[in-house]
């Protein structure tokens, strides 16, 4: 005996096979079409002199790109279903964020990256206080050594306000 109907799978249908796929690339679709219209008044330049807006706009292109092969590809490939969302973990990022803006130039980058990262590895519920210490403190020498010292960017390493201590 033979079904009638159009379900999943089946020739002539399309259907959302990968929704936690698709709901990605919707949203990287969103990020590209925001970064397209926040540069839009910024001028291209030409491949010999960038201009401001060209990194930008390829690689919001690029995003852009990936958000329709996502899309793509959970109508015709089985993925996984969408998750229970949680707000925590943005939460955690744009606090980090926040945290490391208000205090780069105040206290240097070995206290606000410090304090990004130990923030923002809150961001799930598996982390632990020792693990995440251990983490926030060997990325944030490994930062100021590449940032500081092998690339020579002019960022102070550690300010105690107040002392006139600057590293």
């Amino acid at each position: 005996m033979s079904e009638t109907g159009n379900g999943p799978g089946r020739p002539g249908t399309l259907s959302i096979r990968a929704p936690q796929r698709f709901v990605a690339g919707i949203v990287l679709i969103c990020l590209c079409v925001f970064v397209l219209w926040a540069v839009g008044n910024l001028s291209m330049g030409t491949v010999k002199f960038m201009g401001p807006a060209m990194f930008p706009r390829v690689l919001a292109v690029m995003i852009g790109v990936s958000g329709v092969v996502l899309i793509v590809l959970s109508l015709l490939r089985d993925g996984d279903a969408l998750e229970k969302w949680s707000f925590r973990g943005p939460v955690m990022v744009t606090v980090a964020i926040v945290l490391f803006a208000l205090t780069i130039r105040e206290f240097g980058l070995a206290v606000a990256g410090f304090l990004a990262l130990f923030v923002s590895g809150f961001a799930t519920p598996e982390a632990r206080p020792r693990e995440t210490l251990i983490f926030a403190v060997a990325l944030t020498a490994g930062c100021v050594i590449l940032f500081r010292y092998l690339l020579d960017v002019a960022v102070p390493v550690l300010t105690i306000p107040g002392t006139g201590i600057e590293i």
